[in-house]
C-alpha cells in the first residue's frame, strides 16, 4: 500500500492538530499514548500518525508498527462521504473498522466522533486584528450562519431533486421498478410455474392411464 506523500499528508496533520488543540480534553486523552502510532488505511493509500508528548500528532514513517489501525474499504467511501454530509463524522464511523490496542482504539473512536471544527472561532480570530474583538465575533458568527444555511438549503434541494427524479422514473416513466412491484411479479411467476407443473403431471397421468390413446377413452359430449 502506498503511503500518502508528505506534501499531501502535512495539511491533514496540521488540520487534525488544529482540531485537537481547540479541545483540551482531546489533548488529555491522547497524552498517555505518546509515541504510539495510529495508521489510517484508506485502501488506496495509508497515513501513519504518531502521538506526541503534548497530545498532538506527527506524521510517522510507514515502517513503524501501528498500535491502532483505522480501515475504510474502498467501496465504503461513497457511504462515508454521504453520511458525513448528512449526519457528521459520528454517522460515518459505522463504516470504519478500528483494530488494535483497545484503550487507544476507544480514544481514537471518541475523537473521530466528537471533534468539531469551530469555524466561527477561527474566522473571528482572523478578523480581530482588523475589526476588533466584539465586532469580529459578530461578523464571523453571521458569516458562518449564512454559510450553514446555504449548505442546508443546497442539501434539501439536492434531496428533493433526487426524490423527484426517482418518483418520475418509477411512476411516469417506468425505467425503474418499485421493490414491492418486483416482488409481486416474482410471486406471480412462481404461481404460474407451479400451475404449469401440476398441469404437466395431470397430462402425464392421463397418458399413462389404460386406453388413454383410444377414442373410447375420451369423454362423450352427450354424457
Amino acid at each position: 500500500m502506498n503511503a500518502l506523500p508528505t506534501p499531501l499528508a502535512a495539511p491533514i496533520v496540521a488540520a487534525l492538530n488544529h482540531l485537537i488543540e481547540q479541545e483540551p480534553w482531546a489533548c488529555s486523552l491522547l497524552t498517555p499514548f505518546a509515541g504510539r502510532v495510529i495508521r489510517f488505511d484508506a485502501s488506496a493509500f495509508a497515513l501513519s500518525l504518531k502521538v506526541t508528548e503534548q497530545g498532538g500528532i506527527d506524521q510517522a514513517p510507514e515502517a513503524e508498527a501501528a498500535a491502532v489501525t483505522l480501515i475504510v474499504p474502498l467501496q465504503q467511501w461513497p457511504l462515508v462521504v454521504a453520511d458525513v454530509a448528512e449526519g457528521g463524522q459520528a454517522a460515518a464511523m459505522r463504516h470504519v473498522r478500528i483494530d488494535g490496542d483497545a484503550e487507544l482504539a476507544n480514544v481514537v473512536s471518541t475523537l473521530a466522533r466528537n471533534l468539531r471544527w469551530d469555524a466561527a472561532e477561527d474566522l473571528s480570530r482572523a478578523l480581530r486584528g482588523v475589526m476588533g474583538g466584539p465586532v469580529s465575533d459578530s461578523v464571523a458568527q453571521r458569516v458562518v450562519e449564512g454559510a450553514r444555511q446555504v449548505h442546508e438549503s443546497a442539501t434539501r434541494a439536492g434531496r428533493a431533486l433526487l426524490d423527484n427524479v426517482t418518483e418520475y422514473l418509477l411512476d411516469e416513466q417506468p425505467t425503474l421498478v418499485r421493490h414491492a412491484a418486483l416482488e409481486g411479479f416474482g410471486d406471480d411467476l412462481a404461481r404460474l410455474r407451479d400451475d404449469l407443473a401440476r398441469l404437466e403431471k395431470r397430462l402425464e397421468r392421463l397418458e399413462r392411464a389404460p386406453g388413454a390413446g383410444s377414442p373410447d377413452a375420451l369423454p362423450s359430449a352427450h354424457r
